[in-house]
């Protein structure tokens, strides 16, 4: 396949931790690499354990969206991509 271009997605990103101050440091690095690189990435899923909305985890300060729990600088960091 010669001169062809492939594109190349990251199917599933995840940390498990329960500090999220440390899962937005790492997972900004990862989003830093993969952007950079013109790699796409997905999260585990959009709403609970690992998501943006309705996670469960302690320590976000969460905004309301429409009845939801949103982690907006989960969601401004994925933006950033």
């Amino acid at each position: 396949m010669p001169n062809q271009v492939l594109g190349f997605i990251v199917v599933s990103v995840v940390a498990i931790t329960r500090l999220h101050d440390i899962f937005l440091a790492w997972f900004g690095d990862v989003v830093d690499i993969l952007s950079s690189s013109d790699i796409g990435f997905a999260l585990w899923n959009f709403r609970g354990d690992f998501g943006i909305l309705d996670s469960g985890r302690k320590d976000v300060d969460y905004e309301d969206w429409h009845g939801h729990k949103l982690d907006r600088k989960l969601l401004d960091l994925i933006r950033k991509a």
